[in-house]
């Protein structure tokens, strides 16, 4: 579970400060399942078990004081304190095959932390524990992230490679066709290949294929487990910007791009966020498909590499 804002930056420094190895290589963060080798074919089982865990909501928590598992390993960590039952309850949930090995080796009590020094001289470690004694934050995990090493980078970095919004995750239809919303910050590699392979309706966002943001968001359906649809943007203040859109064109006409639009709405209104804007091609389809669903045109650009000119359509959600 990654540590994200100024939380992350506080503890940034204290990584800094303990000349902690994992800086710069990997973000602060919570582990889950410790890392495992699985196989190409095993990914998108992999992205799938991932993916299952948003519609559980964010966790509050929190973050220190300092603790350490020396003597055993000389590693300084923040103790994670709060609804620690359910950051239990979402390890069980992903430490399951493939992301852990059928069989396996006795573990030790999962010890939910973070951690911001490892390889620490013992000096160090006791002069870490007494200054760090009353250190706490209140944090919220939202994000489950999937990491890959680089093994060819320097220094081996990990890299997230896909991730789920927690409280994003919702299914409508059951008993019939179901189509599932998981929100991410991310298209994870299964959406990414899917959405290049995917022509966008009206060349909406045809220019963007990740947000232009600090804070990008992605919403994308999923019908029988597989991307049907997809919406890629970024909060801005209040706002959601959708930059790119894409539906299945085997499954165009059928509504899943208004349930996406409905269900983005609901999603960013739990982010709290009231506003909802696209940019698409003026008097294109997807102007007419959006004006249907309730948006209006907020404002006109100039004509884009394609020489259409583009407009901003929003709504007002919540």
């Amino acid at each position: 579970m990654t540590v994200a804002g100024p939380t992350a930056s506080e503890i940034d420094g204290l990584r800094r400060a303990l000349g902690g190895s994992g800086l710069g290589r990997i973000a602060p963060h919570l582990t889950l399942v410790p890392p495992v080798n699985v196989r190409e074919e095993e990914l998108v089982d992999v992205l799938r078990l991932v993916r299952s865990v948003a519609t559980e909501d964010p966790v509050e928590v929190r973050i220190g004081p300092a603790r350490t598992f020396a003597p055993r390993t000389p590693v300084v960590y923040l103790e994670v304190g709060g609804d620690t039952a359910r950051v239990a309850g979402l390890r069980r949930r992903l430490a399951v095959p493939p992301l852990v090995p059928e069989v396996r080796p006795a573990e030790r009590p999962f010890v939910p932390h973070v951690t911001i020094g490892g390889r620490v001289a013992q000096p160090k470690i006791a002069a870490a524990l007494e200054m760090l004694a009353e250190f706490k934050l209140a944090a919220e995990l939202s994000t489950v992230a999937l990491c890959e090493q680089d093994e060819v980078a320097p220094r081996h970095p990990w890299r997230v490679i896909a991730d789920v919004v927690l409280g994003t995750g919702s299914t409508i239809g059951r008993g019939g066709r179901e189509v599932s919303f998981v929100g991410s910050t991310i298209l994870d590699p299964e959406v990414a290949a899917w959405a290049d392979a995917t022509p966008g309706e009206d060349a909406i966002g045809d220019e963007a294929t990740t947000p232009p943001s600090e804070d990008p968001f992605v919403l994308t359906a999923y019908v029988v487990g597989r991307p049907t649809a997809a919406a890629v943007g970024s909060v801005r203040g209040s706002a959601v910007e959708i930059h790119r859109l894409r539906v299945d064109e085997k499954r165009r006409g059928e509504g899943i791009g208004g349930q996406l639009v409905r269900a983005l709405e609901r999603a960013v209104t739990a982010r709290g966020c009231s506003r909802v804007v696209f940019r698409a091609v003026a008097a294109g389809s997807v102007e007419g498909f959006l004006s249907h669903l309730g948006y209006a045109r907020v404002a006109d650009f100039a004509a884009g590499r394609d020489g259409e000119p583009r407009v901003a359509l929003g709504r007002r959600v919540g």
